[in-house]
């Protein structure tokens, strides 16, 4: 296994050994997060890992994506993905995975708590009679 790799492995098993001492379970519709705290979530076929901090801008959020099946040694196709990006006070970010499981993090005004929201999506065909 590459150093690289190692990386990302110890960083995802960090994370998951962090949210699971945060108490936080998947199964809850939405959650309150603070700076620093790490919380675990399923969204359809992926599992996510994510923590955020306070900055000037937002909420600098970092999410850990793998996928939920995975029951084998990692291998370059299937490792963890790493985001990072800013979500602006007082707006929203969504993450959506293929099979229709949502999550909506938003960032609260002052950067004090991103608020997470599981969101089930469902594809309508609305009729008209």
């Amino acid at each position: 296994m590459i150093a690289g790799n190692r990386i990302v492995a110890a960083a995802f098993g960090g994370a998951l050994c962090l949210a699971a001492s945060s108490g936080l379970s998947a199964a809850d519709a939405s959650l309150t997060m603070k700076p620093l705290m790490a919380a675990s979530f399923d969204a359809g076929s992926k599992h996510v890992v994510s923590y955020f901090a306070s900055g000037e801008n937002g909420c600098r959020l970092t999410m850990m994506v793998i996928d939920t099946a995975l029951n084998e040694e990692p291998t370059p196709q299937t490792q963890a993905t790493r985001l990072v990006f800013t979500v602006a006070h007082g707006k929203a970010a969504h993450f959506d995975s293929a099979a229709g499981g949502s999550l909506r993090f938003s960032c609260v005004q002052g950067a004090e708590s991103m608020r997470v929201d599981k969101i089930d999506r469902v594809a309508a065909n609305p009729t008209t009679e």
